[in-house]
Order: structure tokens, then C-alpha cells, then sequence
């Protein structure tokens, strides 16, 4: 109503111009009636000049001739006068303009006037009275009007903005008419005018004719529509190029970067690990590519709170087997591609996305993309590594997290075994290096003198001069000078030449030991003669507990029971079990397998854990069902460790509650520590970290696929008086150098760290940086090793 009240009184603007400008053109011509009397005049006189004048007087003053007696005067006869026409009656055009402008112009005043003095004081009053009717607690009358506003605003859409229009042009005309009005004492409605011009920034005086000022409002009104069709396709060049941008289609112009192919859960271990490497070689743009929308990938790792401290994250949507996608992210000018697998998927579909993206890389060009990097990939089985390592062999490193499962069960065996392996892994603490042999000084050394030669690192392997990893190399292994030391440092400032002579003269402890400890060949206590009982809660295809059964039937005496807790149905864990043994060509035959299957909501409940006579087991595995999210599996998990605690201290058993537990966070894990549980693992911490450290350097790689394989080495913690003959007395006190040197004289194991008892709490050690200095020794110490499997 505003806008068409406003729209009126522009029309009669214009209609009073018109109306001006006719009367104008009526002004400036004679009437009809009139002009034939007028053109006979006008030629009368012109004939008359003629005949009196001659050429001297046209170019002298006129001089009246002089009367002559003889020629007498002869008057013209009157004319008769014609009569007087009656006058037509005609509209007053200008006057009608001006008294629409008029009524239009008050009618506008009087519709702002009850817009601020009625309308709006009663739609206040009317949503108070709404408030004040709901008894809205907690929320203010401020926040309530702002609520409906903006309810009214989007729910309105377009309409609601032209009303804002409106009302915002009708308060400017009657507020400025009326100031017009108390400060000139001139009509409002003339004040109406000057500010119609001014608003609309017509180039018109305000002053000059109605005609102008309406032909200028609107030449500057197309020429605002104009405008605005120019910044519209501006802005939609521009929007366009964002879009595009935040959909991630524009290609990464970069190089040396490194391209991780999927995300999920654990990009955010990954990353963060790659933010802690201090390396030089270390990457500092990172591209994560995966198969769904590029906002949604910033959205989740945004919501992980990943501290990327240096590194530029960039994420963009896309397949890992689209070679146009991998264009896109610079696959082939990448220094580094991670492949990790798909916790959402299962082992086989996450696998089958690994293989494409390996053969789409490996078509790329001669030596396939990328050009100047290598590949770094995860498989769920380790049946597929092989084939994965050899699509191309000198660029692709995999890894494979089946043997976590083999961990766990060795975890259970040797308390701490699992915070062992994650000191080793990562970049928070000691790292592994590697130095040429001739750099080092050590060429023509066997392997077992290279510990008394370094003081601040361990020795672990070697890499051959045709490349291999030798890690627990025989005692014997002379090294080459082609050779590469494979060590266990903080930083690479303590791969220092070795000096003259060694910091431990081992030739002489040799001697001065003979006397009392003897050489003997390590004895182990197997410890798989016994049957045991083992749970695992939470059993399903994708976490480890395919991988702690295979453990069990290596490690478990024959006769042991295996009971599973899950939430899946008894056939569809038997059909799992039955793909596994295929998949492997191995069968469970030391170990009986029985299922438990209970509905997913009541897998805490008490009265089902109850039900498994959980004191009668002598290993219980708390795994994470990662299928909800991590933060679900890790209250599932502490919230199945507190019911089971509870359950075993009721049972008054002499068994201490003691399980291996899988967790997905270190919320869960803090939280594990506050009920006195920690035996755990993060798997999914454990391999980002892994990854991480092998796409950094490709030396992680030999290490960790030996440790990871089932047929190489293995980490274990062992007692000393294992390394000495029977009944031999423990040493009071030892020194890491000593103990290193009883372990290697013993066995074909390599001496990494030791324990550290304070009070009833044991801390783990691993390359101590001081090797001489001698501490005290009980037999509650125990050393950790690395020994062939």
C-alpha cells in the first residue's frame, strides 16, 4: 500500500509536467479567429514602407514629409469589428497535477504518521501481550522480538524484504517532510518533492521544473536497474569462482606436497602426526581427498580440533581411482600419497578402493605418478599386501594392521607391552634414523660391538647395500661400508662417528664377568602349555578380533576356549569366522569357539555380563565398535569396563580384573586410567602414527613391516635372570651397557629400554640416554627386547 501510494504520487508528478508544459505551447500561439487579422496587418504596413521610401532614406532617419494644401486627407473607412466567439471550455490540466501531488503527498504523510503513531506502538503491544501470554522463563522480551523477527524475515522471504522497502521509504519522506515543514514553514508536500529527489539520486535541481526532476527520477531509476544487472553479473563471476573454490574444483598448483586419499575418524592422528615431525624432509602442505562434499571434510576435521601447528591443510571432493581427481590434488607432483583404509567400509571393500587407486597411479605415464615420490598405503588383510607391494615395488610401502590383534594377545602375556610399542611409534619420542656406516666410522664391526660404540643411541638393523632390511641382524653381521645403521635416536645429532674406542670396553667386561656369570643361551619359559580361557566383547568383521583368534591359536596351548560377546547374530559371527579361516587357508584347531549374541542396546548390561561368569576367564579383550563414531565405541567401552569391575569385585575372586583393552580416544583412554586400567591400545592412534612415520621415511617402513609381519620380529618383555644361568644371582645394580651385553652374549635379541618400578607403578624406558649410570635392580624389573619370531 506504501509503495502504490508512492507510485501515485510520482505519476501525478509527471502529469503535472505535462499539464505545465501545454500550457506553455498554448502561450506561444495566437488564437485561429484571430489570425487573419493579424497577417492583413503585417502586410498593409510592409506595402506602405514600400511605396514612401527610397534608397537614401532607407539609410537615413525617417523624416515625416511635409502636409501639401493640395492633397487632401483621406481617412480609411472603419472596418467592421466581427462578433465576439463565445470561449470553449478547457481542462485545466496543471491544476488537476497539482492537486493529485497535493492529496497524494498529504495522504503518504498521514500514512507515516500511522505507521509510527498507531500501527507500529499496537504491533508492540500485541507481541508482548503474545510474550507475556506464553511465560517464556530464561529468555528476555529482547530475544523474543528478535526470534519473531527473524521467523518473519525467512519465513516471508522476498515479500518481507519489499515491506522493509516500503517502510523504509515512507519513514524517510514523512521524517524529512515534516523537518522540511518546522524549519522552512513551507508546505510538506514540497518537502516531499526535494527529498523524492535526493533519495533517489537524481541528478535533477529540486528546484527546476516538474518535468525535469520526473524525467531525471527515472532515467536514474533504469539507470540503477542498469547497475544493478552490471554488479549482479560481477558478483556472479565472482560467486562463481568461490563456489568453485569451496567446492574444491580448482586444481593444487603445488609440489613436494603430500596427498592423503580418504578421511575419516583417524585424519586426525594422522595429521597431527605429521605436524610433530621435525624432519627437513618433512612435507608442509598436506591435501586430503575424499568421496564426499569438500565443506563436509573441513566441517568434520574442524570439529577434531586437529592442532596442525605449521601445516597447510587443503581438502578437496573426489574418487582415489579418478585419474582426473588425482590430477586435481597434483598426484603427480606430490612428494608423498597416503592411502588409508576405510573404517566405515569392510576389510574387502576398503582394500578394493586401495587396489584402484594403486593401478590408476601405476597407469600414469612410464613409471606412473607420483613422479618424484612414493606411495604409502594400509591394507586390512594382510593376504593382500603382496599384491599391493608389488604394482610397483620401488615406490609402494604397505603396511598392515592385522597384526594388532597378535599385540593385544602378546599385551596380555607381557603387561605393557602395548605402551611399549607406542613410545616406538610416532614422533613424540625416540625415532627411527638411519647412517651410512663409512660416515659412522663402523665398517669391518660386527653388529653385536656396535652398542658399546654409541652411547646415546640403540642399534637395531641394518640396510644391505642391495637394499635389504635386516632388522635383529645375526650377532656376527659384519658391516659394509655401503651398509646403512638402522637406530633407535631422540634426534639425528646422536648419529655422531664413533671415536677412538668405545664408551664400554666390552672385551674387558667379558673378562671380568666370566668368572661369575657364565655364557649361557637364553631359556625362555614358553608359557603355551597351559589351556586357557579367553573373552572378547565386542567381536565384529572389521576390529581385531579376527586377529587375536589367529594369535590364540598360535600362542594358546591346544585345548583353549575362545568365547565371543557380540552383538551380532551367532550365524553371521559363524559366516565371519568361516571367510576369515578361507581367506587365511588356516583353521582354528587349539582353540573351541563359542558365541554369545546379545542385542546391541544390552551389551552393558549387567545381567548379561553376569551371565558369562566372567572371573572363570583368564583373558578378557575389550574391543571398540567403531560403527557409531569413536566417541560412541569409547563409551560403550568404559561403560563395559565399569560394569565388569564392579561385577568382579562382588564376586570376591582372588583374580585381579586386568583386560586388554581397545580404545578409540584419549578421552576414553584418561579415562580407563581413573578406574586403574592401563593395558590398552589405540589402534587407530597406532597406525596413523605408523603411516605417518613411513610417508615421512620410507626407513620406518623396513622397521615397522618387520614388527608388524607374523614371520619376522617381534617386540617382548623379559626378565634378566632369563639371560643367566640358573640359580645365578641377580646383580644389585646394572647399568643399560651391562644389560645390553648380557642380552646379546645370550641370545639373538636386541636390548631397546627397561621398566621402571615406582611403588606399584611401573614406567617403561626405552633407549635411556645415559648407558653407564648404574641403578638398582629387583626382580620385579623386567627389560624390552626385540627377538626373531
Amino acid at each position: 500500500m506504501m509503495i502504490l501510494l508512492l507510485s501515485l504520487w510520482t505519476a501525478a508528478a509527471a502529469l503535472g509536467a505535462v499539464s505545465e508544459n501545454h500550457g506553455y505551447e498554448r502561450s506561444t500561439h495566437l488564437a485561429p479567429e484571430h489570425a487573419d487579422d493579424f497577417k492583413n496587418q503585417v502586410h498593409s504596413l510592409l506595402r506602405g514602407g514600400q511605396q514612401g521610401s527610397s534608397p537614401a532614406a532607407a539609410s537615413s532617419p525617417a523624416v515625416a514629409p511635409a502636409a501639401s494644401p493640395a492633397a487632401p486627407v483621406v481617412e480609411p473607412a472603419p472596418q467592421p469589428q466581427p462578433a465576439p466567439q463565445p470561449a470553449a471550455r478547457r481542462l485545466d490540466w496543471s491544476a488537476v497535477g497539482k492537486n493529485m501531488r497535493v492529496a497524494l503527498g498529504y495522504s503518504i504523510l498521514l500514512a507515516g504518521y500511522y505507521m509510527w503513531i498507531v500501527w507500529l506502538p499496537c504491533l508492540y503491544c500485541s507481541e508482548k501481550k503474545k510474550y507475556d501470554d506464553e511465560k517464556i522463563e530464561g529468555r528476555s522480551f529482547d530475544m523474543y522480538l528478535s526470534y519473531r523477527f527473524n521467523y518473519w524475515l525467512s519465513s516471508n522471504g522476498t515479500g518481507a524484504m519489499f515491506q522493509l522497502l516500503g517502510m523504509g521509504l515512507l519513514t524517510v519522506l514523512t521524517l524529512n517532510s515534516s523537518i522540511w515543514w518546522l524549519l522552512k514553514r513551507e508546505s510538506p508536500v514540497t518537502g516531499m518533492w526535494f527529498v523524492s529527489c535526493w533519495v533517489s539520486a537524481s541528478a535533477v535541481d529540486p528546484t527546476s521544473s516538474a518535468s525535469s526532476g520526473f524525467i531525471g527520477m527515472i532515467s536514474t531509476v533504469l539507470g540503477l536497474v542498469l547497475l544493478a544487472v552490471l554488479l549482479t553479473t560481477v558478483a556472479d563471476f565472482f560467486t562463481q569462482k568461490i563456489q568453485a573454490a569451496k567446492q574444491g574444483r580448482d586444481p593444487i598448483v603445488e609440489g613436494g606436497h603430500m596427498v592423503v586419499l580418504g578421511h575419516s575418524a583417524q585424519s586426525k592422528q594422522l595429521l597431527e602426526e605429521v605436524a610433530l615431525c621435525e624432519a627437513d624432509s618433512k612435507p608442509t602442505t598436506v591435501v586430503i581427498m575424499a568421496n564426499m562434499p569438500k565443506d563436509q571434510i573441513e566441517y568434520d576435521i574442524a570439529g577434531m580440533n586437529v592442532d596442525l601447528k605449521d601445516i597447510k591443510l587443503i581438502c578437496r571432493s573426489g574418487a582415489a581411482g579418478c585419474v582426473e581427481d588425482l590430477w586435481q590434488v597434483g598426484a603427480d607432483v606430490a612428494s608423498r600419497i597416503v592411502i588409508p583404509d576405510d573404517p566405515a567400509l569392510s576389510k574387502d571393500e576398503s582394500d578394493a578402493i586401495t587396489f584402484g587407486a594403486l593401478l590408476t597411479l601405476k597407469g600414469q605415464g612410464d613409471e606412473g605418478w607420483p613422479l618424484n615420490g612414493y606411495i604409502t598405503a594400509q591394507a586390512c588383510l594382510e593376504a593382500n599386501l603382496p599384491q599391493m607391494t608389488e604394482m610397483n615395488p620401488s615406490r609402494t610401502f604397505v603396511l598392515s594392521s592385522e597384526t594388532l590383534g597378535k599385540l593385544m594377545v602378546q599385551s596380555l602375556f607381557d603387561q605393557g607391552l602395548c605402551s611399549i610399542f607406542e613410545q616406538l611409534i610416532g614422533f613424540s619420542g625416540d625415532e627411527f634414523y638411519t647412517a651410512a656406516a663409512e660416515d659412522l666410522g663402523i665398517t669391518d664391526k660386527t653388529f653385536i660391538e656396535l652398542p658399546s660404540w654409541f652411547p646415546r643411541i640403540v642399534p637395531v638393523g641394518v640396510i644391505t647395500t642391495k637394499g635389504e632390511f635386516l632388522v635383529n641382524p645375526d650377532r656376527s653381521y659384519v658391516m659394509q661400508a655401503e651398509d646403512k645403521l638402522i637406530c633407535l635416536a631422540d634426534d639425528d645429532d646422536a648419529l655422531k662417528p664413533a671415536g677412538d674406542k668405545p664408551f664400554f670396553d666390552r672385551a674387558s667386561w667379558n673378562d671380568k664377568v666370566a668368572l661369575t656369570i657364565p655364557q649361557v643361551e637364553c631359556h625362555e619359559d614358553s608359557g603355551d602349555d597351559v589351556p586357557i580361557k579367553a573373552l572378547i566383547c565386542n567381536f565384529s568383521e572389521r576390529g581385531a578380533g579376527i586377529g587375536i583368534l589367529f594369535a590364540l591359536e598360535e600362542l594358546a596351548a591346544e585345548g583353549s576356549e575362545a568365547e565371543i560377546y557380540s552383538s551380532l547374530a551367532e550365524d553371521e559371527v559363524k559366516q565371519i569366522l568361516f571367510n576369515a579361516q578361507a581367506r587365511a587357508e588356516q583353521k582354528f584347531e587349539k582353540i573351541s569357539i563359542k558365541v554369545h549374541a546379545t542385542p546391541a542396546a544390552h551389551m552393558t548390561s549387567a545381567y548379561r555380563l553376569k551371565a558369562l561368569e566372567l572371573e572363570t576367564f583368564d583373558h578378557i579383550y575389550l574391543l571398540a565398535d567403531a560403527s557409531q563414531g569413536v566417541q560412541k565405541a569409547d563409551e560403550m567401552t568404559v561403560a563395559t569396563c565399569l560394569q565388569m569391575q564392579n561385577i568382579f569385585k562382588q564376586s570376591g575372586t582372588d583374580k585381579v580384573f586386568s583386560p586388554m583393552v581397545e580404545i578409540c580416544t584419549t578421552t576414553g583412554d584418561a579415562q580407563l586410567v581413573q578406574m586403574g586400567m592401563t593395558n590398552t591400545l589405540n589402534t587407530t592412534l597406532t597406525m596413523s602414527r605408523a603411516l605417518a612415520m613411513v610417508a615421512i621415511d620410507t626407513v620406518a617402513h623396513g622397521v615397522l613391516s618387520d614388527l608388524f609381519s607374523s614371520n619376522g620380529n617381534a617386540m617382548d618383555i623379559k626378565q634378566l635372570e632369563g639371560f643367566l644361568p640358573e640359580d645365578t644371582k641377580l646383580p644389585d645394580e646394572i647399568t643399560f651397557a651391562e644389560a645390553a651385553a648380557i642380552v646379546t652374549r645370550a641370545a639373538q635379541m636386541v636390548l631397546v629400554g627397561w621398566s621402571v618400578c615406582t611403588g606399584d607403578e611401573k614406567e617403561w624406558i626405552i633407549n635411556p640416554k645415559d648407558k653407564m649410570e648404574s641403578r638398582p635392580w629387583t626382580s620385579e624389573d623386567r627389560l624390552v627386547v626385540i627377538k626373531d619370531i
